[in-house]
């Protein structure tokens, strides 16, 4: 069975999945267009990576496949149709491909195949909280069993998604910029209140906001003045988060009473808001809890693809976590090409790895580039930059020499995981960065550049099965800090999509003031 999925134009965050084998057995790859176009959230066709999946997948003509499953967000009658205010393309690979093999399903369903037939259990609760999906909906609730998934229930009511990017861009931020409002939220816990009125009316699968927002765009019915004062900003973002926690906590336990289930699979863009997560995780009303790190619309073609492989192939499923480094692998003749196309460097090729070590212990900035690169929007240790997390001030040196972000923005740690509960206060792993736990009182002096002001820290926990070198190179750092973290952020610049190939990652080292970049098995050092 050779199953693509696609999340095409004019949506934003388009992307392939490619997967060809039967029941576990098989070959993926999974990739966003704007790794390749170099688009941040790019709407654009998703040419590119569909040709990146393929080359990985070895398909070599679109017409091999025995489906080609997309989403679709206005109909489902023909994807040619399937477009609002921008034209949708119609001149792409689409073409050669026969009507019957070509198949369009609900948005909110290809979130829920992500994320369940990537998770580790036999059958759980799904619930997706979400902006808007097919036909307006916001928040779907589905069971899945086996390699099945069924549906429940949906609203097209204004949902907390929906809400939390009002609020995002009536603090000031632009579209797609929830996380910065999730950031932003602790610094206005001790401010004066503003006291919105959200009205929110929670009903089961329902938590509607249609008093407080405009329905079609992201306007508040309240003609309210925009926060202008940085104190304001930050109650307004603390106000919206407190508010985002109470609605995710209503729909967890909604879905635990409707469907039993011990276990939830969650997705949807409100999934990335790890410090929603983490209460949701904290409340305990499952057992356990999954998602996935492409939980946003990054994750629709993983999703679309699983449906055709489980669904239309009808392939038996061993339930177990998916890597999330899925993307195209590079081959040691490109990367050596790419370092000779390029100059400023030495080039260092023996004990590289150890070279890399020691920059990180002597307070370098050291960007890192291996094998496949990571699923989602955050950057999970394939395309990353890390720095020593034991200098308060590393989190201001890594923001003006490299990320050029806002100050309140935090940078996220790993952690070797069999260290983890001696630093934060978690219970299980955290493989995919999507938790917001405690940093414990006695160690926030001691990795104080991802301590949040609030005592939190976006932790990533890493495992020698799962992680491979990233391990060894925190287990190094360990032997010669007595510290097993390191301070990770996504190998980019503000307002560029995170580097995909060996030519992104050294213009980017190039085009910054990064100390190093380590790059498969070579590392590279400004001269």
């Amino acid at each position: 069975m050779k199953s693509l999925g696609l999340h095409k134009d004019p949506w934003h965050n388009t992307g392939a999945c490619a997967i060809s084998g039967h029941a576990n057995d098989y070959e993926i790859a999974f990739l966003s267009e704007e790794r390749l176009d170099r688009v941040k959230d790019s709407r654009a066709f998703p040419q590119k990576s569909i040709e990146a999946c393929m080359r990985h997948t070895g398909i070599g003509k679109i017409s091999e496949f025995d489906a080609v499953v997309l989403d679709y967000i206005v109909t489902d009658e023909d994807w040619r149709l399937d477009q609002f205010k921008n034209p949708c393309s119609t001149e792409n690979a689409l073409r050669d491909i026969e009507a019957e093999r070509i198949h369009l399903i609900d948005h909110h369903l290809c979130h829920a195949y992500a994320t369940f037939m990537t998770s580790p259990f036999e059958e759980a609760a799904i619930l997706i909280i979400d902006g808007r999906g097919s036909r307006k909906q916001t928040q779907s609730l589905f069971v899945g069993s086996g390699n099945s998934i069924t549906f429940v229930e949906q609203t097209d009511a204004i949902g907390i998604g929906l809400l939390y990017a009002a609020m995002t861009q009536h603090i000031g931020f632009g579209s797609l910029q929830e996380g910065k409002t999730m950031g932003l939220a602790p610094y206005g816990a001790a401010q004066t209140p503003i006291n919105y009125e959200f009205d929110g009316a929670f009903d089961g699968i329902r938590t509607s906001y249609e008093k407080f927002c405009e329905d079609g765009n992201y306007e508040l019915k309240p003609k309210l003045t925009p926060p202008k004062s940085f104190e304001a900003q930050a109650r307004a973002a603390y106000e919206t988060q407190q508010e985002c926690e109470r609605a995710v906590l209503h729909l967890a336990e909604y879905a635990r009473k409707v469907t039993g289930m011990p276990n939830l699979c969650l997705s949807g863009g409100v999934a990335l808001n790890s410090v929603a997560n983490n209460t949701l995780m904290k409340a305990s009303i499952f057992d356990d809890v999954f998602i996935n790190p492409a939980a946003s619309d990054t994750g629709i073609p993983l999703g679309a693809a699983y449906y055709g492989h489980y669904t239309l192939g009808d392939n038996k499923r061993i339930p177990g976590e998916i890597s999330p480094y899925l993307g195209p692998s590079y081959s040691e003749e490109r990367i050596d090409e790419a370092i000779k196309l390029f100059s400023g460097y030495r080039v260092i090729k023996e004990n590289a790895l150890q070279e890399a070590i020691e920059l990180l212990c002597s307070n370098k900035i050291v960007g890192r580039f291996e094998g496949r690169s990571e699923m989602g929007p955050r950057a999970l240790g394939h395309r990353s930059i890390l720095m020593s997390p034991l200098v308060a001030e590393n989190k201001d040196v890594m923001n003006a020499r490299v990320k050029f972000r806002e100050e309140f923005r935090p940078f996220a740690p790993i952690v070797m995981e069999e260290h983890s509960k001696d630093y934060f206060d978690i219970d299980r792993p955290c493989p995919y960065m999507l938790f917001v736990p405690e940093v414990l009182s006695a160690k926030r002096d001691v990795i104080p550049a991802v301590t949040h002001v609030d005592g939190t820290a976006r932790v990533q926990t890493v495992t020698e099965a799962f992680n491979g070198q990233l391990h060894t190179i925190l287990q190094a750092f360990m032997s010669k800090t007595d510290v097993p973290v390191l301070l990770n952020t996504s190998f980019n610049v503000a307002g560029e999509p995170i580097v995909e190939t060996p030519e992104d990652a050294i213009k980017c080292f190039l085009g910054t003031d990064i100390d190093a970049l380590y790059i498969e098995h070579t590392l590279l050092i400004k001269t």
